[in-house]
């Protein structure tokens, strides 16, 4: 397929973008300008990087044209001093401009990366993604109003929108967890063991984006992975 990854020089849409080069889409890169040089890993492995910015609606328009798939990382992650009009630009108000301009070119998926942090604080774990929505802080807020907005889009039928919401993405090109891997001499543990929070494999995440863009839809029905069919294949297979 024809896609689109945002975020593409950063660790885990990088490792997107090139799962999908793998798998044999044709992926197209919305990269900043101010990103350029960081992107060059990208084009030699077949990926098209095209400059644009989520604050540029005539650049995610160019983006856009001709794509099937979005598959939306990009974010405003936790920066020391950064004002709350930044993430909300880009979480929320960058999300809306690239969700209008997808569906203005007939792109048919959206899947949207949003983030396990929207529950906020889980005060009977463990917990599933009915847990009750207490962002704690202005990303998570962000990254919540952005799903809402994806969310709208979806239930309006332009566009078909997958929501995922990955926690504790970690492995090679990560430096977010560095630290604690490096202390590790055997298994990592988090606290004494008790803890519900999950470290997610990035190769994982991947494969797992990739379904959440291509798994069918039924006639009038929620998206779904697996869908019945294959879950009764693989029964049957055992």
């Amino acid at each position: 397929m024809r896609v689109l990854v945002t975020g593409a020089t950063g660790f885990t849409g990088g490792w997107l973008a090139r799962h999908l080069i793998r798998t044999g889409d044709s992926v197209r890169a919305l990269v900043r300008p101010a990103s350029r040089e960081a992107a060059d890993g990208l084009v030699s492995t077949g990926v098209d990087v095209q400059e644009g910015d989520l604050s540029d609606a005539a650049s995610l328009a160019a983006a856009c044209k001709g794509v099937e798939v979005v598959y939306h990382i990009a974010a405003s992650y936790r920066a020391a001093g950064q004002p709350a009009s930044v993430y909300r630009d880009v979480n929320t108000e960058g999300t809306r401009r690239l969700l209008a301009a997808a569906e203005a070119s007939g792109v048919r998926r959206f899947v949207h990366c949003s983030t396990g942090g929207v529950h906020g604080h889980i005060e009977h774990p463990p917990a599933t993604e009915d847990a009750p929505l207490a962002p704690g802080d202005v990303y998570q807020e962000t990254k919540l109003e952005g799903e809402r907005v994806a969310r709208a889009a979806g239930a309006s039928g332009r566009v078909e929108v997958v929501v995922a919401r990955p926690i504790g993405i970690y492995g090679p090109g990560d430096t977010r967890f560095l630290k604690l891997f490096r202390l590790a001499t055997g298994h990592v543990m988090l606290g004494a063991g008790a803890a519900y929070y999950h470290l997610t494999f990035v190769e994982d995440w991947s494969k797992g984006s990739v379904c959440a863009g291509r798994c069918r839809r039924r006639q009038g029905g929620p998206i779904c992975w697996p869908d019945a069919d294959t879950r009764r294949s693989r029964s049957s297979s055992r």
